[in-house]
């Protein structure tokens, strides 16, 4: 009898433990589910963000192509421009004359700047600068 009792009280002992145990594994089990999902959403979201990438990339291409042949087509403009004007120099002796001529004072001013150490230098010196001129009224030279 004795024995029947100690293998009873095993056997309830074991069935503790086993439910424990499964109670244990049911929550590791849903852990995992809800992992897999988070994950399955990540995965999804990741798609979606490399989908878009993919798209932009496309598109910066094609615009990258688009601004690559627009300076192709610049430089080409360039270079014929810049063959004319030298065709035209060879060819008409007044041009060549203009074009080696120096540019006179007042425009050689525009074209030089002075350095200034901060923005108010600038604007000191555009408050102490001599105005232009009309552009209406004969100048004094």
């Amino acid at each position: 009898m004795r024995a029947l009792l100690a293998l009873l009280a095993l056997l309830v002992v074991a069935a503790v433990w086993l439910g424990h145990e499964n109670r244990q594994l049911a929550r590791s089990l849903d852990a995992a589910h809800r992992a897999a999902e988070t994950q399955q959403q990540t995965i999804g979201s990741l798609h979606a963000r490399l989908a878009a990438e993919r798209t932009q990339s496309r598109n910066n291409e094609r615009a990258q192509l688009a601004l690559r042949q627009r300076l192709d087509a610049a430089g080409t403009l360039a270079t014929r421009r810049e063959q004319t004007l030298t065709r035209l120099l060879h060819e008409n002796a007044a041009l060549r004359r203009w074009y080696d001529a120096e540019l006179p004072d007042a425009v050689r001013e525009l074209h030089q700047r002075p350095g200034y150490a901060s923005a108010g230098d600038y604007l000191q010196r555009l408050s102490t600068s001599d105005a232009l001129p009309n552009a209406g009224q004969r100048s004094a030279h």
